[in-house]
């Protein structure tokens, strides 16, 4: 399952910058909606789709059907790219991948209905397979 945009408002897009703030949303911890357990970005960065995908098949292959996992990030910038060997010039590339822009402090996933000690090693596992340092968080009641 790749993660895109069913359409999107400009065919090829300009070149992101991530600005140096954190995001006032989801920076707290009781800010998060969904599970009680969470993975929380300490850097900006750029996450892509197939790197969503192998986080969310590595922690489905673990959980099973016993809790629930939600994905707060989703790709909707483009990157293009031409190919190699290709003279300069003739228009921009075609879009190569999906990114996401993620901002310190913004919450990537939950977790729900599991274990703590569960929950801790899995979104461990989680934060190895993305480019961004990360942290857990726990809900507070």
């Amino acid at each position: 399952m790749l993660y895109k945009p069913k359409n999107s408002k400009y065919k090829k897009f300009q070149k992101k910058k991530i600005k140096h703030f954190c995001r006032i949303k989801t920076n707290k911890i009781n800010n998060i909606f969904f599970g009680t357990f969470a993975l929380k970005s300490l850097k900006k960065t750029f996450i892509t789709a197939n790197q969503i995908e192998a986080v969310r098949r590595a922690l489905s292959k673990v959980i099973k059907r016993q809790g629930k996992i939600w994905i707060r990030i989703f790709c909707n910038f483009g990157k293009s790219s031409k190919p190699s060997e290709i003279r300069m010039g003739k228009g921009k590339g075609n879009v190569e991948q999906w990114i996401s822009v993620i901002k310190p402090g913004q919450v990537l996933f939950e977790i729900s209905n599991i274990k703590f000690s569960l929950a801790q090693s899995l979104l461990i596992l989680a934060s190895k397979k993305l480019p961004s340092v990360c942290e857990f968080i726990i809900k507070k009641v």
